[in-house]
């Protein structure tokens, strides 16, 4: 697992949204977070795979792992990451392969 980035937030709610980030070709990919599966095998489109997640003071490090299922037809499998939170968006332009996951974490420094 690669670390793209890391981030402190204040703002307890974190929203994510996958797209494919070139060509709609049929990239597949799985996301985790703090080793849970939350998005299995989906494939990426233009129209978001979106999901929120809530931070607390009892969970305050959130962990997101990027995998890619597939390479489409036109490797590697791109994939673009648009988080919102804190009202800042941040975006990730993520290229994975079937070795490599690409990594992003969210420290919450809220009450």
């Amino acid at each position: 697992n690669v670390l793209l980035q890391s981030y402190h937030i204040t703002n307890p709610d974190i929203l994510i949204e996958l797209f494919d980030n070139a060509e709609i070709d049929g990239d597949r990919v799985s996301v985790f977070h703090n080793n849970t599966l939350i998005v299995s095998n989906q494939t990426l489109l233009r129209e978001p795979i979106t999901f929120k997640v809530h931070a607390d003071s009892s969970s305050r490090m959130h962990e997101f792992i990027l995998v890619a299922e597939n390479l489409g037809t036109i490797p590697p499998n791109t994939a673009l990451m648009r988080v919102t939170a804190d009202k800042q968006v941040y975006k990730l332009s993520v290229k994975t392969d079937l070795k490599t996951n690409a990594k992003i974490v969210f420290y919450y420094d809220g009450n």
